[in-house]
Order: C-alpha cells, then structure tokens, then sequence
C-alpha cells in the first residue's frame, strides 16, 4: 500500500548487501497484485527498479523520512514492516502499516518538493530497496505502461485513505483482528503492544483487554 512520513537515518548501509532471486520474485508479484487497481502485463515491468535499485536495511524505531523533510527517493519494502505516523495535538496518530511489497513515496516531496509532516519508522528489522527520485521520473516518461500502473497506485491509495476511513468505524476488536489477519505472523508477533494500540486508536490496557477476550472466545489463530 503507498504512504505518503528525528534526525534523519539512512539505515544501515550495506555495499554488498544482495536482494536474493526469491525476495526479488516475491516482491515484484505484491507490487503486481496489490500495490495499483493497474495489473501489469508482465513481471519485467519492474526490472529497471531492481536493477538501479540499492538495498536499504532498516533498524527497529530508525526513521526513514523525518516531519519538516523531503524523501525524494522512493523506497520498497522487501521485509518488515514500516509505520507512518503524525502529531496531532498532543497525541501521535499512526496512519498507516506498510507491509512487503508496499512502495513508499512521498507525494508532497515527489511532486512539488514539500517536506513532510509524517514520520516513516521501521516497526521491526525492515529490509527495502531506495529508488533515486531521477530513475523513477524517468521511467515514468519513457514507459506508458509503468506511468500508468503509478496512477492506478495513486488512485488505490486514495480507495485505501476512505477505506481506513470506513474502518474506524468498527469495533476495536474488530480492528484487531483485520491486523491479525492482513500482517504476516512474524512480523505481528514482533510488534511492540505501544504501535499495535496507537495503530489501532486505543490505549494499551484496552488492547489487553481485547486479547483476553479473543483468546478466552479463541477467535486468534
């Protein structure tokens, strides 16, 4: 899903650091199935995104984009997770999770070079692939199909912000339970109490009332 988010980091650079056949294979059909409303012909669409692509890998709590700065490049998650939040008064609200397979770009810093007032921060270990801002200009000018597989991504977020939306109007187990569902395992076991709570909008003592209460009717897997 794309997301438009102290001290900024760069992670821990690693010159050798190799994306394997298989993250590669398995990255690019997510991108496929569910990043744009746009399917793309063909797998190869993404190549020249891996190929002038550097790996990234992301410390637990390191920020990726920090509020007040622009993220000009462009960033994909490989492994991990990646949380988007923002101050609202005197509470920090987490917008959204990006799980592998999600392209991060920040709209206002792309387009029009306005810095941020999100915070992008890997929840866990994360793995991505950094994409220079030029490399994605340029494929968006030189290949039909890649600009339009980006607007139907534009437009899959716009869908994801009122369906989020739409969500919060559930009932906070219910919440619960479609992040259970929607995160791999082992990256929602790694997840501090704090973000699952923040994410889902409520305190952490009624989170542990909420897992009490699924365990004792066994609705978790």
């Amino acid at each position: 899903m794309l997301l438009i988010w102290c001290h900024i980091s760069l992670g821990m650079d690693s010159d050798m650091e190799k994306l394997t056949e298989q993250e590669i294979r398995d990255t690019k059909r997510l991108l496929a199935e569910s990043e744009s409303l746009y399917k793309p012909s063909s797998y190869a669409l993404f190549d020249p995104l891996f190929d002038r692509g550097e790996v990234k890998i992301f410390s637990r709590q390191e920020v990726i984009m920090q509020p007040g700065k622009q993220l000009r490049d462009v960033y994909i998650v490989i492994d991990g997770l990646v949380g988007s939040t923002y101050v609202s008064g005197n509470k920090v609200i987490m917008h959204g999770l990006a799980t592998p397979g999600t392209m991060l770009l920040h709209g206002g810093s792309f387009f029009q070079a306005r810095p941020s007032f999100m915070q992008w921060e890997a929840l866990v270990t994360t793995k991505t692939l950094r994409i220079p801002d030029s490399v994605i200009r340029d494929y968006l000018m030189s290949d039909h199909e890649f600009a339009i597989w980006m607007y139907g991504m534009a437009e899959n977020y716009i869908l994801y912000s009122e369906e989020k939306t739409f969500i919060l109007s559930d009932c906070a187990e219910q919440r619960y339970l479609k992040l259970v569902k929607n995160l791999p395992r082992r990256v929602f076991r790694e997840l501090p109490s704090r973000v699952v709570a923040r994410y889902l909008g409520i305190t952490e003592q009624s989170l542990s009332r909420i897992k009490r209460s699924i365990l004792k009717n066994g609705q978790e897997d």
